[in-house]
């Protein structure tokens, strides 16, 4: 981003005018425009009223250092903007999903693309998916969102555990919102890498608080690459070797690696300040055995439904030992994810994955349990580097 021009702009502007209309479209340049100033930063906006040029510090009426930038377009993208008192809808709100004009990759999606996926039903589905998002994000600044964690567990020794992966439940008992429902949601709103932001800055403080805990975090695709927000916590945990060893960043497959270059970049980055790098729900996704191979996972988790064909009465599946076979050939060590009972547990193990996760350990809950194997995390990485 250095050399570039300081031009952040309104990304789903179209969407949000088809969707709303124009009144709500100057609502939302209006919020945006109080925003910037109420946090020091002069603008400009030339052409296109949905783009601004950063201009100056309006404190010291010089230039803007770019590390004050770096993430504002997520700090802008994370706040709900009410709605409700133009549209007549009760507790209708929307967010202005903030990029940085002309960036690669990019990482929000337009209304040719919505309409491609969703045909006449695009206008509807961004609508809902929009209140679903900001319902999320409301209940995040409320502080009802809520980290859950799940153990990865030694099958020989189930209270020894590699690390406790990180999940999230939002607001009440009884609310809808679920992890099906706000996942696909964040993803076709182009809000993924902005929760993506939110969740990583939670595990860490999760890391900073508890010296004994391993923690994992999952970020989509999207947010695999060094143009935004990343560049920053890299940064800190490079000075911090202590919390960057106990930090697990597991990329999911819930869309394609688009930009593959970009994410083997960012694997290198994590992998150099002494993080873990897993590549989760293997085999149920988009990434390919060439993929795998560029990235060098150190943990590869492979999805559960593998494990479910193979355990079923009728026409069992029996690739599993092969996939695992393939995987710690090529140096990765192999977690199997979706094990629900001890039949699937004895499954798992005999094909060749020692390491486990599932209801059959433990439900995902507010309290960590068993013994945290950090140092067997190290030795895994390590294994994986060499």
């Amino acid at each position: 981003m250095p050399g570039r021009p300081f031009e952040i702009e309104i990304s789903n502007f179209e969407l949000i005018e088809a969707c709303w209309g124009s009144v709500v479209a100057d609502q939302v340049v209006g919020h945006i425009q109080t925003r910037l100033r109420h946090i020091g930063l002069g603008y400009e906006q030339q052409g296109a009223r949905h783009r601004f040029r950063i201009t100056s510090d309006i404190r010291t009426g010089g230039p803007v250092e770019w590390d004050r930038l770096a993430d504002l377009s997520y700090r802008l993208t994370i706040e709900p903007i009410a709605i409700a008192s133009t549209t007549g809808t009760p507790a209708t709100a929307l967010h202005a999903v903030m990029t940085w004009y002309r960036d690669d990759p990019p990482r929000y999606r337009g209304p040719r693309d919505i309409q491609r996926d969703h045909g006449e039903r695009w206008f509807a589905i961004y609508k809902s998916d929009m209140q679903i998002v900001a319902h999320a994000f409301r209940c995040a600044a409320d502080g009802r969102m809520i980290p859950h964690w799940q153990p990865v567990c030694d099958f020989r020794d189930p209270s020894r555990v590699l690390y406790h992966e990180g999940l999230v439940r939002f607001g009440q008992d009884g609310e809808a919102l679920t992890p099906a429902i706000i996942f696909p949601a964040l993803e076709r709103t182009g809000m993924a890498t902005t929760f993506d932001w939110l969740m990583v800055r939670r595990v860490l403080e999760e890391l900073r608080a508890d010296p004994a805990a391993t923690l994992g975090v999952n970020i989509s695709a999207s947010s695999a690459h060094l143009n935004g927000w990343w560049r920053g916590i890299l940064a800190e945990l490079a000075i911090r070797p202590d919390i960057a060893s106990r930090l697990v960043v597991e990329i999911t497959e819930t869309e394609p690696i688009v930009h593959i270059r970009e994410t083997i970049a960012f694997a290198q980055q994590v992998r150099a300040i002494g993080a873990t790098v897993a590549l989760d729900d293997f085999g149920a996704g988009y990434t390919s055995i060439r993929q795998l191979m560029d990235l060098v996972p150190a943990l590869v988790k492979i999805d559960g439904l593998f494990l479910q064909r193979a355990v079923r009465a009728i026409q069992p599946c029996h690739s599993l030992p092969h996939l695992i076979g393939l995987i710690r050939e090529l140096g990765g060590t192999v977690i199997i994810e979706g094990v629900e009972t001890p039949e699937m547990a004895d499954l798992a193990f005999v094909s060749g994955a020692l390491w486990q996760q599932g209801y059959h350990y433990g439900s995902p809950g507010p309290v960590r349990t068993g013994r945290s194997g950090g140092q067997e995390l190290s030795h895994v990485a390590m294994r994986a580097a060499g």
